[in-house]
């Protein structure tokens, strides 16, 4: 994030925890929330779609979720490898999973940053897990919720919202964080994986993505932790059926680690939801796109104000 759009850090303790955020802009402003996918600080939010929705006219909010960056940390359940990989084959299966929290709790953590804000309705947006979240939090609050925005994400389908061994593999909480060059290395990974044909980082992108690993952070177990929260909270697509919020939905067409046909079916899902593809997009967030994202967003909440 660039150091001229950086808010200062504040924190929220409500429920036993402690929640970090950034708040932007006025105060006064509708607010959009922006929720990060998995094992991501809110740090990993690029500056473009921040500034662009402020030049919008709105404020906006970017939390830690739980277990990453700022914000608390689960130290009791310490996840391995194995743990994942089992959770994946019971989702595959149509089995239970059973983690230390689920979306469900990660959405009520978002109700208490609200609550603390003094704020009512807002546009919430979120990318990958993000997404999910951003979902979970419509079905259980509809009413403080004036828009959705489905960004990379899924409804929990195993059959649609399965990617291919390696991209589940590079963001399944299997990096190493020991030292800054293994954290450096395991961000070059994920960065290559993801990735879109149309839309391959740059070497400047790329350096510029690794220079800033060590202010994102990366904590393989609690990634893991929130890994199996999302498989915890099943097949959610009857549940994000029965939305009626006004829905935008932007998938790249070859996301290799929630497909394109996870998106179709979000926006299918909803009715009058609105869907974007982006051609050649992977699972990524690339800095040319987010002057086009937050102008996206905003067309949905200026016509559908809070």
């Amino acid at each position: 994030m660039d150091s001229d759009v950086m808010e200062e850090l504040q924190y929220l303790n409500a429920g036993g925890f402690t929640y970090a955020y950034r708040r932007y802009g006025d105060y006064e402003a509708p607010a959009v929330v922006l929720l990060m996918g998995l094992g991501l600080s809110m740090e990993a939010w690029p500056e473009g779609i921040i500034s662009g929705l402020l030049a919008e006219g709105f404020q906006v909010i970017t939390p830690d979720n739980r277990d990453v960056g700022a914000s608390f940390r689960f130290t009791g359940w310490q996840p391995g490898r194995g743990d994942v990989a089992r959770a994946i084959v019971r989702t595959v299966l149509g089995l239970s999973v059973t983690g230390e929290y689920a979306l469900e709790d990660m959405a009520l953590d978002i109700e208490r940053l609200l609550d603390h804000l003094g704020i009512r309705r807002v546009h919430v947006a979120g990318v990958s897990m993000g997404g999910m979240i951003a979902q979970v939090f419509a079905t259980q609050c509809p009413n403080r919720v004036a828009t959705l925005t489905s960004i990379s994400s899924a409804v929990g389908n195993p059959k649609t919202g399965l990617g291919s061994l390696r991209a589940i593999l590079a963001v399944a909480g299997t990096g190493d964080a020991s030292s800054p060059e293994a954290l450096k290395a395991h961000f070059r990974t994920v960065l290559t994986a993801l990735s879109g044909s149309k839309y391959r980082p740059t070497p400047e992108e790329l350096e510029d993505a690794i220079k800033s690993a060590p202010r994102i952070g990366y904590d393989p177990v609690a990634t893991r932790r929130q890994l199996i929260a999302l498989l915890a909270s099943g097949n959610r697509a009857k549940a994000v059926g029965q939305l009626r919020t006004p829905t935008l939905v932007i998938h790249g067409t070859e996301d290799p680690l929630l497909p394109f046909a996870a998106g179709e079916e979000t926006a299918r899902l909803i009715r009058g939801a609105k869907l974007i593809p982006v051609e050649g997009l992977g699972h990524q967030l690339p800095p040319s796109l987010m002057g086009a994202y937050a102008k996206w967003i905003a067309e949905e909440c200026h016509a559908h104000p809070a």
